[in-house]
């Protein structure tokens, strides 16, 4: 993980403890289902004000501070990002689980950055 990267990992960490993070995440699938319609529609409407306010964030970057760069005529619906979500997750699934292990809870917006640079990386 690049340094910067893990500080502000770090600080997201300390600060989302009203977040929803991926253990809790696991947890609520092994209460509810991992197939629960119910579940998965409360995390995609979290979804959906998360990333209105990463876009918020990113919108007032420079360019060459983007971390993603999602082209115009495309938008990020929370099904889409849901989608993104779950791969990343999946991607990633050992290193969260490293994480887990050590007791660092890995907030959801962590995950979505993550998710956004994968699939919508800027030219640099």
């Amino acid at each position: 993980m690049r340094p910067a990267l893990f500080a502000l990992f770090l600080f997201l960490t300390a600060q989302a403890h009203a977040a929803l993070t991926v253990d809790g995440y696991k947890e609520m699938q092994k209460k509810h289902g991992k197939n629960n319609e119910a579940l998965e529609l409360q995390v995609r409407m979290y979804m959906d004000g998360l990333l209105d306010g990463l876009f918020m964030i990113s919108r007032d970057l420079p360019e060459n501070k983007k971390s993603w760069c999602i082209p115009d005529d495309e938008s990020v619906t929370d099904e889409l990002a849901f989608k993104l979500f779950k791969k990343e997750l999946s991607k990633r699934r050992a290193e969260y689980a490293e994480f887990s292990k050590l007791g660092i809870q890995v907030p959801f917006s962590l995950v979505m950055v993550d998710a956004l640079e994968r699939a919508y990386p800027c030219k640099k």
